[in-house]
């Protein structure tokens, strides 16, 4: 055995060995759920060559002693130290002969899977290029590799290791010109390969290099009956309201039949979904696991993150009513701003917690039984060039897609595409939960509630075009002198920050409303107060007013009597009725829409919507007549997705398919759920609040001082990531927009990558009501 490592702590070989080990369990799983020539477009045999190859030559270029002195801490040309492209040259050969030569596009995906393990992945063209580019610097760091090393190499493989670059290059051509000739055939088969490979590649490098062979692969049963459990203890079983009777009924109907591979729950608004579609997902799992052998996780995906605390406690409070021990392997939510902390039962009840690099690991490979995501982790874990620990996970899966219809327009097409190819060949069992289920998105789906459970909550009128001015002089006075007499809650939804701080100062100003009475919530504000402000509503009575932007819309547990919204989107506009009336526990609710335009030109007062989709909504609301009910707005959904389709805004999903089709990961990488806006730029502002504020901000700053040594600097950038999500409660990201015209701001200079607002500092920047100081109208959520 050589003394050549693969990181500080691990010998290759052994590195090498935990690999492919760790890689071949997980294909030896997915033979009970993928059908694997319609999905991959190759046999199991073949894909157990992959596997075996992608594995034992990923590192083959870290024997070279350039790589050895650079893992010493010596200096070493950047070119010279470098590994995966040696690794790929070598896994060609290898596959030659192993891979029939039809099947080319099998052997590039493989060769360019090992080449960016470490990085972005490359359109297939560029393989030839990039060995022409670097062949002196490759010659080289070949002419160095570790002979015992090679030996334990070629024992293992039963061949002798083949580096000829030469020899190499005519093969390439062949494999690309049978790709090109079949690949219109394979479709989107060859890009799925792809994703598989390199996300089983990169989660089972990192595991390996991070665990040491003391990986837990042990899976926790849960009870496909906890739901049940727990409606009986909150007196589900004992209705004393109508909404009860039709939420016990629409729970029995939407959790009656699990014999689908791709179901749909529709259901209004507080009727009961979170719980219905969790309780079917469960009681799926167990059906397969008797039935297929294995057990899938549940991965339950949404478009906010302000939802997803909410349906993390509601899950949470389901699994402490049948005494299970909420660890994160049962049950962990997963997103930017997770908290970096992992643990494991062990021992029969034991808890085991996991250092912040093992936790980070693990959280961003989704490694528990229920997953709660966001739509921004799942998406771009299907359509991304960059290397990812995720999309092998969800062949085999349950995916939970609520409130499918907030993915933009654009992209119905090709999520679709890609989402039909997961659950026709895959094994994916996926569940589409929303209040209005756009049809694109029914990819063949089994309707599981086919009543009409209706409520009726409120009436919805559109009053049409009216100028800022108008609007406040009439409608929203009207509006509050009537919440005041008649005790009733009110809210009002702007389109953008600055139009919500403009409504809130002018009712602030009037003088009929005290202070206590009256709140303004957006992202203008930091999360921590945001959440706040929802507390304080939440747990007042009577008369109050909420002035807000859209981010109220989606599944936030808020009611108000009234509601005042500029126009939107139509999908948009039926969540923010989700918070009207919500329970039906008080009188019939009012919904108004205007469409708030500037006096002097008639254009929109504030606006960030696609026009195409705001003409469709204004076409759909202008024929609804003086007034309808909750009914009659929700019917208006399928008219409103099928105007959209027609509009031809799946144009972008179309060119995304292409690009999947010809492995064009450069187009590949314009993919953002996140919308970029140009000749703008994010400036994460760090207000100083409270004390815990000052504390994180503190400890921030001394882990950004620290000196990392080399044996530890994942564990120390694991530990910096914890300490930027710390400050994640406290930040306003602002958008400033560079163009003739546009205000500027005075904040504070950047340090450590945030505009500090230090506490003595807050008063000129901070107002505790409205958050960041800011005159730009042109501020987004």
């Amino acid at each position: 055995m050589s003394t050549v490592r693969s990181h500080q702590e691990r010998l290759l070989e052994h590195h090498t060995l935990g690999v492919l080990t760790l890689m071949a369990e997980e294909v030896e799983i997915t033979s009970r759920f993928i059908d694997y020539e319609n999905f991959f477009g190759i046999t199991r045999s073949e894909l157990n060559t992959l596997v075996k190859g992608i594995s034992l030559f990923h590192d083959l270029g870290k024997a070279s002693s350039y790589f050895q002195k650079h893992l010493s801490g010596m200096k070493v040309e950047s070119g010279l130290s470098q590994h995966a492209v040696i690794g790929s040259i070598a896994l060609g050969h290898y596959l030659d002969g192993k891979i029939p030569d039809e099947l080319g596009a099998t052997i590039l995906v493989a060769m360019t899977v090992v080449k960016h393990h470490h990085g972005k992945a490359r359109p297939l063209e560029s393989l030839i290029e990039s060995f022409d580019d670097n062949q002196g610097e490759i010659e080289k760091i070949i002419g160095t590799l570790n002979n015992a090393y090679l030996d334990w190499m070629e024992k293992s493989i039963g061949e002798r290791v083949n580096l000829d670059m030469p020899s190499l290059v005519p093969k390439i051509i062949k494999w690309k010109r049978n790709y090109r000739k079949f690949r219109e055939k394979a479709g989107i088969r060859n890009y799925v390969l792809f994703e598989y490979l390199f996300s089983l590649l990169t989660w089972a490098d990192r595991v390996d290099a991070a665990f040491n062979d003391n990986y837990n692969h042990e899976r926790q049963h849960i009870s496909p009956n906890i739901v049940d459990i727990f409606r009986t203890s909150e007196g589900f079983d004992e209705p004393n309201t109508d909404i009860d009777l039709l939420r016990n009924a629409f729970y029995e109907e939407a959790i009656s039949n699990l014999e689908f591979t791709v179901g749909s729950i529709k259901g209004r608004t507080g009727i009961g979904k979170t719980l219905a579609t969790l309780s079917l997902a469960l009681k799926k799992r167990e059906r397969t696991q008797k039935e297929k052998g294995y057990i899938p996780r549940i991965l339950y995906c949404l478009p906010f993150l302000s939802i997803i605390d909410q349906t993390y406690e509601t899950i949470s409070k389901v699994l402490k009513t049948s005494g299970i021990i909420e660890t994160s392997d049962i049950l962990m939510q997963q997103h930017h701003l997770t908290d970096l902390s992992y643990s494991k039962q062990i021992n029969g009840g034991e808890t085991e917690d996991y250092d912040t690099y093992l936790a980070d690991i693990l959280l961003n490979s989704w490694d528990s039984e229920i997953v709660i995501t966001t739509f921004v982790s799942i998406f771009h874990s299907m359509l991304t060039e960059k290397r990812n620990t995720r999309f092998f996970r969800l062949p085999g899966s349950i995916i939970i897609l609520d409130e499918i219809q907030a993915v933009p327009p654009k992209y119905w097409k090709v999520i679709s595409e890609v989402l039909e190819h997961l659950a026709k060949w895959g094994g994916t069992k996926i569940i589409f939960s929303s209040a209005t289920i756009p049809q694109p998105f029914f990819v063949s789906s089994l309707p599981l509630v086919r009543r009409e459970y209706s409520l009726d909550r409120y009436d919805v009128k559109y009053l049409g075009k009216m100028s800022i001015e108008e609007f406040k002089y009439s409608i929203l006075e009207e509006a509050v002198s009537a919440a005041i007499n008649k005790k009733k809650a009110l809210m009002v939804v702007a389109n953008t920050i600055n139009c919500c701080k403009e409504l809130y100062e002018y009712l602030k100003d009037s003088g009929n409303i005290s202070d206590e009475k009256i709140h303004c919530l957006s992202s203008n504000l930091p999360p921590a107060v945001r959440k706040n402000v929802i507390k304080n509503i939440k747990r007042k009575k009577g008369f109050q007013v909420l002035v807000t932007t859209q981010l109220i819309e989606a599944g936030v547990d808020i009611s108000f009597d009234y509601c005042i919204r500029d126009l939107g989107p139509l999908d948009s506009i039926l969540q923010v009725a989700g918070r009207v009336n919500r329970s039906c526990e008080k009188k019939r609710g009012e919904l108004l829409i205007v469409d708030l335009v500037k006096e002097d030109s008639g254009r929109s007062f504030s606006w960030i919507y696609n026009s195409t989709i705001i003409w469709a909504t204004r076409d759909i609301l202008s024929n609804l007549g003086a007034s309808v009910d909750e009914p009659k707005i929700y019917e208006l959904g399928d008219k409103y997705f099928t105007q959209l389709v027609n509009k031809g805004l799946e144009n972008e999903s179309l060119e995304l398919l292409e690009a999947l089709v010809n492995l064009d990961f450069d187009k590949i990488s314009d993919f953002s759920l996140i919308e970029q806006i140009k000749g703008s730029v994010t400036i994460p502002v760090f207000l100083e609040i409270n004390n815990d504020a000052k504390h994180f901000w503190k400890t921030y700053c001394e882990v950004l001082s620290e000196i990392p040594p080399k044996e530890n600097k994942y564990q120390y950038l694991a530990r910096k990531k914890q300490a930027i999500r710390n400050l994640a409660p406290y930040v306003v990201n602002l958008r400033v927009f560079y163009y003739s015209g546009a205000k500027t701001y005075a904040l504070p200079d950047i340090q450590h990558g945030f505009s500090y607002v230090s506490s003595d500092d807050l008063k000129y920047y901070y107002d505790p009501k409205t958050g960041l100081k800011s005159d730009d109208g042109s501020l987004f959520l």
